[in-house]
């Protein structure tokens, strides 16, 4: 598809948005989803909320690489299983206002904020559209999780993209594919387990499902001599609350306890405790940590993990919540923000979605 102004997007799309939506490019035949020139996405069965939080963050890394027909096929493919979904329809509105259509974008946001009036980025996005007019040659590009605009400078002011540009990173990140955490997130994790490296105490990855994240810390801390504990069921989500959460018991059971060993073979420095936490951590309770990464989407889970290794987090330390900002995992936040509350430290919310506490 060529860059800049986009085809008019004029076909209704499936499942009907009310406000009269559109976006072209696709065809539909036989339960897949066509793009001129691209493949085809099959969109019969609903994935599962890990599946589309991967997809979702798929689709945005090709539109902020130029890839935009990639990115529309995904979007429509996720837009088929669900018209209602706020993050694959605020996906489409950033993505149009990348290719200067303002108009369809304003549908797409304005379908949003219907759906949830609180939604800041698509207030804001429509505020710019409000305030900068059609004919102006500004670009909402996103920076993930957040939007950055600019219609007065002579070119756009944008922060450097250090996780494409940092070749040991990008070394790690090639040998972690099956990972559902994007470059972004694993780019700070990265930056977290340098800093732990320098400091006194052990790692720990609380849900580790397929073991992305964590051979990326074991590669960084194995140098140092720091030991990563991994925790996990190895066998999917456990039970969960649907009065907080999401998602439901059995989620992320595409995994096993030998898949994750394989996938870190080669790393001396790992220790495997497998089952519910916190009943598998008294191996660990008389030792002092230095970064903990949380990555467990669900509230019992978060603030399981909050109480047991607060206090045995080394001055320094930090504690890593990876599902923090993300509308999947309401309980994350939930279970952080209570628990936070009444202590000194308070959870510091990174554009990419995680949350860090540092213990002072």
């Amino acid at each position: 598809m060529a860059q800049g102004r986009s085809q008019s997007l004029e076909t209704e799309p499936p499942g009907g948005v009310e406000d009269g939506t559109s976006i072209a490019l696709f065809s539909t035949v036989d339960n897949k989803v066509t793009v001129p020139g691209g493949a085809a996405v099959r969109s019969s069965s609903l994935p599962s909320l890990g599946e589309k939080q991967s997809l979702v963050s798929l689709a945005s890394e090709h539109a902020s690489a130029g890839r935009s027909s990639e990115a529309l096929r995904i979007y429509q493919a996720l837009l088929e299983t669900d018209p209602n979904d706020c993050s694959v329809l605020m996906g489409l509105g950033e993505l149009c206002l990348m290719l200067n259509d303002s108009a369809t974008a304003s549908k797409f946001l304005h379908r949003v904020l219907k759906l949830d009036p609180t939604h800041q980025r698509a207030s804001e996005a429509l505020a710019a559209i409000r305030t900068n007019g059609e004919n102006q040659k500004e670009k909402l590009l996103k920076i993930p999780q957040a939007i950055a605009s600019s219609t007065t400078q002579p070119r756009v002011i944008r922060p450097i993209p250090l996780w494409d540009r940092d070749a040991s990173f990008r070394k790690i990140l090639r040998q972690i594919p099956y990972t559902l955490v994007d470059p972004v997130r694993c780019y700070m994790l990265y930056q977290f387990a340098l800093q732990a490296s320098r400091i006194e105490g052990d790692t720990v990855e609380v849900g580790v499902y397929r073991g992305g994240t964590a051979r990326l810390l074991a590669m960084v801390l194995q140098p140092s001599g720091r030991r990563v504990h991994l925790f996990d069921t190895f066998e999917g989500m456990p039970s969960t609350d649907p009065a907080k959460d999401e998602h439901r018991q059995g989620d992320f059971s595409d995994t096993s306890l030998e898949a994750v060993k394989k996938n870190l073979e080669g790393l001396e420095n790992v220790l495997f405790h497998p089952g519910f936490f916190p009943d598998t951590a008294p191996p660990i309770a008389t030792m002092n940590f230095s970064l903990v990464h949380v990555d467990v989407d669900i509230y019992s889970s978060v603030l399981n993990c909050c109480e047991f290794f607060y206090g045995r987090m080394v001055q320094g330390g930090m504690m890593v919540f990876d599902d923090y900002g993300f509308e999947t995992c309401p309980g994350a936040k939930q279970g952080v923000d209570e628990f936070f509350r009444e202590t000194r430290e308070r959870p510091c919310y990174l554009p990419s979605g995680q949350c860090v506490v540092v213990k002072i």
